[in-house]
Protein backbone atom coordinates (compact mmCIF):
# COMPACT_ATOMS: atom_id res chain seq x y z
CA UNK A 1 0.00 0.00 0.00
CA UNK A 2 1.45 3.32 -1.08
CA UNK A 3 2.28 5.72 1.72
CA UNK A 4 2.03 3.15 4.52
CA UNK A 5 4.98 0.91 5.46
CA UNK A 6 4.43 -2.70 4.55
CA UNK A 7 7.03 -4.29 6.81
CA UNK A 8 5.94 -5.97 10.02
CA UNK A 9 7.92 -4.47 12.94
CA UNK A 10 8.04 -7.88 14.62
CA UNK A 11 10.44 -9.08 11.91
CA UNK A 12 12.78 -6.15 11.33
CA UNK A 13 14.89 -6.02 14.46
CA UNK A 14 15.73 -7.22 17.91
CA UNK A 15 13.41 -4.68 19.50
CA UNK A 16 9.98 -5.00 17.86
CA UNK A 17 8.52 -2.07 19.79
CA UNK A 18 11.41 0.24 19.00
CA UNK A 19 11.29 -0.73 15.32
CA UNK A 20 7.53 -0.30 15.18
CA UNK A 21 7.60 3.15 16.77
CA UNK A 22 10.49 4.28 14.58
CA UNK A 23 8.60 3.44 11.41
CA UNK A 24 5.43 5.01 12.79
CA UNK A 25 7.26 8.26 13.57
CA UNK A 26 8.81 8.35 10.10
CA UNK A 27 5.43 7.84 8.45
CA UNK A 28 3.31 10.46 10.20
CA UNK A 29 3.18 14.09 9.07
CA UNK A 30 1.81 16.96 11.14
CA UNK A 31 2.40 19.32 14.06
CA UNK A 32 5.57 18.23 15.82
CA UNK A 33 4.28 18.40 19.38
CA UNK A 34 1.10 16.49 18.63
CA UNK A 35 3.01 13.92 16.58
CA UNK A 36 5.56 13.46 19.39
CA UNK A 37 2.75 12.97 21.92
CA UNK A 38 1.13 10.35 19.68
CA UNK A 39 4.40 8.48 19.28
CA UNK A 40 5.07 8.59 23.02
CA UNK A 41 1.56 7.37 23.80
CA UNK A 42 1.90 4.52 21.31
CA UNK A 43 5.25 3.49 22.79
CA UNK A 44 3.85 3.53 26.33
CA UNK A 45 0.85 1.46 25.27
CA UNK A 46 3.10 -1.08 23.63
CA UNK A 47 5.45 -1.24 26.61
CA UNK A 48 2.52 -1.71 29.00
CA UNK A 49 1.07 -4.47 26.84
CA UNK A 50 4.45 -6.20 26.62
CA UNK A 51 4.85 -6.02 30.40
CA UNK A 52 1.41 -7.57 30.85
CA UNK A 53 2.28 -10.43 28.50
CA UNK A 54 5.53 -11.02 30.39
CA UNK A 55 3.52 -11.26 33.60
CA UNK A 56 1.48 -13.97 31.88
CA UNK A 57 4.67 -15.96 31.33
CA UNK A 58 5.90 -15.00 27.88
CA UNK A 59 9.59 -14.42 27.21
CA UNK A 60 10.48 -10.69 26.88
CA UNK A 61 11.04 -10.77 23.10
CA UNK A 62 7.93 -12.85 22.50
CA UNK A 63 5.93 -10.49 24.72
CA UNK A 64 7.10 -7.45 22.76
CA UNK A 65 6.31 -9.14 19.46
CA UNK A 66 2.83 -10.02 20.64
CA UNK A 67 2.26 -6.46 21.89
CA UNK A 68 3.15 -5.10 18.45
CA UNK A 69 1.03 -7.71 16.67
CA UNK A 70 -2.04 -6.94 18.75
CA UNK A 71 -1.53 -3.18 18.49
CA UNK A 72 -2.08 -3.45 14.73
CA UNK A 73 -0.04 -3.09 11.57
CA UNK A 74 1.06 0.33 10.38
CA UNK A 75 -1.48 0.07 7.60
CA UNK A 76 -4.20 -0.27 10.23
CA UNK A 77 -3.16 2.43 12.69
CA UNK A 78 -1.53 5.13 10.54
CA UNK A 79 -4.73 6.41 8.84
CA UNK A 80 -6.40 7.28 12.14
CA UNK A 81 -3.28 8.93 13.53
CA UNK A 82 -2.72 10.91 10.35
CA UNK A 83 -6.34 12.08 10.26
CA UNK A 84 -5.96 13.47 13.78
CA UNK A 85 -2.71 15.20 12.85
CA UNK A 86 -4.37 16.77 9.80
CA UNK A 87 -7.19 18.08 11.97
CA UNK A 88 -4.70 19.55 14.44
CA UNK A 89 -2.86 21.28 11.59
CA UNK A 90 -6.12 22.67 10.23
CA UNK A 91 -7.14 23.96 13.64
CA UNK A 92 -3.75 25.60 14.10
CA UNK A 93 -3.98 27.29 10.69
CA UNK A 94 -7.46 28.65 11.29
CA UNK A 95 -6.59 29.83 14.79
CA UNK A 96 -3.57 31.77 13.56
CA UNK A 97 -5.62 33.49 10.84
CA UNK A 98 -8.43 34.30 13.28
CA UNK A 99 -6.02 35.96 15.71
CA UNK A 100 -3.31 37.43 13.49
CA UNK A 101 -5.36 39.23 10.85
CA UNK A 102 -7.33 41.49 13.25
CA UNK A 103 -4.19 42.22 15.27
CA UNK A 104 -2.19 43.18 12.18
CA UNK A 105 -4.93 45.53 11.02
CA UNK A 106 -5.38 47.13 14.42
CA UNK A 107 -1.64 47.83 14.60
CA UNK A 108 -1.39 49.10 11.01
CA UNK A 109 -2.02 52.81 11.88
CA UNK A 110 1.20 52.76 13.91
CA UNK A 111 3.09 52.40 10.64
CA UNK A 112 2.07 55.92 9.65
CA UNK A 113 1.84 57.54 13.07
CA UNK A 114 3.54 60.96 13.18
CA UNK A 115 4.80 60.49 9.62
CA UNK A 116 6.65 63.46 8.04
CA UNK A 117 4.31 63.79 5.03
CA UNK A 118 1.01 64.00 6.95
CA UNK A 119 -2.21 65.45 5.56
CA UNK A 120 -0.37 67.84 3.23
CA UNK A 121 0.02 65.00 0.74
CA UNK A 122 -3.36 63.23 0.52
CA UNK A 123 -3.61 59.68 -0.79
CA UNK A 124 -5.28 58.72 -4.05
CA UNK A 125 -8.77 57.27 -4.31
CA UNK A 126 -7.34 53.89 -5.42
CA UNK A 127 -5.19 53.76 -2.31
CA UNK A 128 -8.18 54.12 0.02
CA UNK A 129 -10.20 51.60 -2.00
CA UNK A 130 -7.42 49.05 -1.54
CA UNK A 131 -7.00 49.89 2.14
CA UNK A 132 -10.73 49.52 2.81
CA UNK A 133 -10.82 46.26 0.85
CA UNK A 134 -7.82 44.92 2.75
CA UNK A 135 -9.34 45.75 6.14
CA UNK A 136 -12.79 44.38 5.30
CA UNK A 137 -11.37 41.16 3.85
CA UNK A 138 -9.09 40.72 6.88
CA UNK A 139 -11.88 40.94 9.45
CA UNK A 140 -14.23 38.83 7.33
CA UNK A 141 -11.58 36.14 6.94
CA UNK A 142 -10.85 36.26 10.67
CA UNK A 143 -14.54 35.72 11.41
CA UNK A 144 -14.72 32.78 9.02
CA UNK A 145 -11.55 31.32 10.52
CA UNK A 146 -13.12 31.55 13.98
CA UNK A 147 -16.10 29.56 12.71
CA UNK A 148 -13.71 27.03 11.21
CA UNK A 149 -12.01 26.62 14.59
CA UNK A 150 -15.43 25.98 16.11
CA UNK A 151 -15.99 23.38 13.43
CA UNK A 152 -12.84 21.58 14.52
CA UNK A 153 -14.01 21.51 18.14
CA UNK A 154 -17.69 21.11 19.00
CA UNK A 155 -18.73 21.02 15.36
CA UNK A 156 -16.55 18.01 14.61
CA UNK A 157 -19.35 15.67 15.66
CA UNK A 158 -21.35 16.83 12.64
CA UNK A 159 -18.54 16.43 10.11
CA UNK A 160 -18.84 13.34 7.95
CA UNK A 161 -15.24 13.57 6.77
CA UNK A 162 -12.88 15.60 8.94
CA UNK A 163 -9.92 15.04 6.62
CA UNK A 164 -11.67 16.50 3.58
CA UNK A 165 -12.96 19.36 5.71
CA UNK A 166 -9.40 20.09 6.74
CA UNK A 167 -8.25 19.91 3.12
CA UNK A 168 -10.84 22.51 2.12
CA UNK A 169 -9.64 24.72 4.97
CA UNK A 170 -6.03 24.40 3.83
CA UNK A 171 -6.75 25.07 0.16
CA UNK A 172 -9.01 27.99 1.05
CA UNK A 173 -6.35 29.48 3.32
CA UNK A 174 -3.61 29.14 0.68
CA UNK A 175 -5.78 30.85 -1.94
CA UNK A 176 -6.96 33.64 0.34
CA UNK A 177 -3.54 34.40 1.78
CA UNK A 178 -2.01 34.60 -1.67
CA UNK A 179 -4.61 37.06 -2.97
CA UNK A 180 -4.78 39.03 0.26
CA UNK A 181 -1.02 39.30 0.41
CA UNK A 182 -0.99 40.78 -3.09
CA UNK A 183 -3.48 43.44 -2.01
CA UNK A 184 -1.35 44.25 1.03
CA UNK A 185 1.75 44.53 -1.14
CA UNK A 186 -0.14 46.85 -3.51
CA UNK A 187 -1.14 49.07 -0.59
CA UNK A 188 2.46 49.38 0.56
CA UNK A 189 3.67 49.91 -3.00
CA UNK A 190 1.20 52.76 -3.52
CA UNK A 191 2.25 54.22 -0.19
CA UNK A 192 5.86 54.37 -1.32
CA UNK A 193 4.82 55.73 -4.72
CA UNK A 194 2.76 58.54 -3.18
CA UNK A 195 5.05 59.20 -0.24
CA UNK A 196 8.64 58.25 -1.17
CA UNK A 197 9.73 58.93 2.41
CA UNK A 198 7.73 55.82 3.43
CA UNK A 199 10.48 53.67 1.91
CA UNK A 200 12.82 54.74 4.71
CA UNK A 201 10.28 55.45 7.46
CA UNK A 202 11.22 53.09 10.33
CA UNK A 203 7.66 52.42 11.62
CA UNK A 204 6.53 51.59 8.08
CA UNK A 205 9.45 49.24 7.53
CA UNK A 206 8.89 47.58 10.90
CA UNK A 207 5.20 47.21 10.14
CA UNK A 208 5.92 45.61 6.78
CA UNK A 209 8.34 43.20 8.43
CA UNK A 210 5.66 42.18 10.95
CA UNK A 211 3.04 41.80 8.21
CA UNK A 212 5.36 39.75 6.06
CA UNK A 213 6.26 37.47 8.96
CA UNK A 214 2.60 37.01 9.95
CA UNK A 215 1.50 36.26 6.40
CA UNK A 216 4.50 34.04 5.75
CA UNK A 217 3.83 31.93 8.83
CA UNK A 218 0.12 31.70 7.99
CA UNK A 219 1.03 30.56 4.49
CA UNK A 220 3.42 27.95 5.86
CA UNK A 221 0.69 26.60 8.16
CA UNK A 222 -1.78 26.49 5.28
CA UNK A 223 0.63 24.62 3.00
CA UNK A 224 1.37 22.12 5.76
CA UNK A 225 -2.36 21.70 6.23
CA UNK A 226 -2.75 20.70 2.58
CA UNK A 227 0.24 18.36 2.82
CA UNK A 228 -1.11 16.65 5.95
CA UNK A 229 -4.50 16.05 4.40
CA UNK A 230 -2.92 14.74 1.20
CA UNK A 231 -0.97 12.22 3.26
CA UNK A 232 -4.06 11.30 5.27
CA UNK A 233 -6.14 10.70 2.14
CA UNK A 234 -3.37 8.68 0.52
CA UNK A 235 -3.04 6.48 3.62
CA UNK A 236 -6.80 6.03 3.80
CA UNK A 237 -7.04 4.91 0.19
CA UNK A 238 -4.07 2.60 0.66
CA UNK A 239 -5.69 0.98 3.69
CA UNK A 240 -8.89 0.36 1.70
CA UNK A 241 -7.09 -1.07 -1.32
Amino acid sequence: MEGVPQRDATRIGADPIGDYVTVLAATLRGPRRTRAEMITEARHSLEDAAAAFEDEGLEPLAARRRAVREFGTHGQVVPAYQAELAAQQGRRTATWIALALPLVNLLAPLMWWDSPWGAAEPASHLYWVLVDHFKAASFLAAGIAALVVAGFSWGSRYLRDGVRYTRIVGLGAVTFLGLHGLVGAAVFGLSVYQWPAAATWPPALAGMAVNTAAFGYAGLLAVRCVQCTRTALRNRHAAIA
